[in-house]
């Protein structure tokens, strides 16, 4: 029974969590994995990009993003050197067993993965996966979300416990995966421990390598017939979207690190 695994990023080589959680599938699983499907959209159009942007609106926030020096969300380079740090030049492992398309959501990526008529279907950090992409797998599609559902869904769920000084409820949760974000019945669950001197990319490190643990396992309880998910009450938590992380709540953030950090 195969597996296929689907994973976002920025690029066809994805970013360093998505090439550690493949290669972690590769060593457990071997020729198991028949197929990585990565997504590397085309560049919008300058029109398409600013008929966008104009949708979007959230202006102020904007110029405030642009203004501020650091990026969006942990560095890649440092999220790289915490989960791969023999790693030379940013390569999808894998081989001939990866795939690069436009889209998840596409007819390509549909064809690529019925071709190989998977058990089941891993998913991780990408956009939202739609029908029928979610429903190919025989036995189950499932999502690593790098935060503890139900009660922090979304984006950027491990940023957001910081922010609510609210260090019990960091973790990781996989989950099976439906058309509601992060709203799939619960496989597995572990919580993350902050230690002194952790930044968010420490966090979020922890929070890949737990959740690895978990999705290996996961998997494999499915293939064999033993996995048992459990339903959510998505009343108990909140999802949070790209609009909540501003600049001001960076800035909490960062603050409440560094209250953790003298505590």
């Amino acid at each position: 029974m195969s597996i296929v695994i689907l994973l976002g990023g920025s690029g066809a080589n994805g970013n360093a969590e998505h090439r550690y959680l493949a290669q972690q599938f590769l060593d457990r699983f071997g020729d198991k994995v028949s197929r990585i499907i990565c997504a590397d959209p085309p560049a919008r159009p300058i029109h398409k990009r600013l008929q966008r942007l104009i949708k979007r609106g959230n202006f102020v926030e904007r110029i405030a993003r642009a203004r501020y020096p650091g990026s969006y969300g942990p560095d890649a380079e440092h999220l790289r050197r915490l989960l791969l740090p023999d790693e030379q030049t940013p390569q999808m492992p894998g081989g001939d067993k990866v795939h690069v398309v436009a889209s998840h959501n596409s007819e390509q990526c549909q064809q690529l993965i019925a071709e190989v008529n998977p058990a089941v279907i891993v998913v991780y950090g990408t956009a939202i996966i739609h029908e029928p992409t979610f429903s190919l797998a025989k036995l189950i599609t499932l999502n690593m979300h790098t935060g503890l559902s139900p009660f922090y869904r979304g984006d950027s769920t491990l940023f957001w416990p910081v922010y609510f000084d609210d260090p019990e409820h960091l973790g990781v949760t996989v989950h099976e995966l439906v058309a509601s974000v992060d709203g799939g019945d619960v496989a597995s669950t572990a919580r993350i421990q902050y230690e002194q001197g952790d930044t968010e990319a420490h966090l979020f490190c922890k929070g890949v390598k737990a959740g690895a643990t978990l999705y290996l396992d996961a998997v494999e309880q499915a293939l064999n017939g033993t996995l048992r998910c459990q339903p959510q009450d998505l009343s108990m938590g909140k999802e949070f979207s790209w609009r909540h992380r501003t600049v001001a709540a960076e800035h909490q953030v960062m603050a409440q690190l560094e209250r953790w950090a003298a505590q």
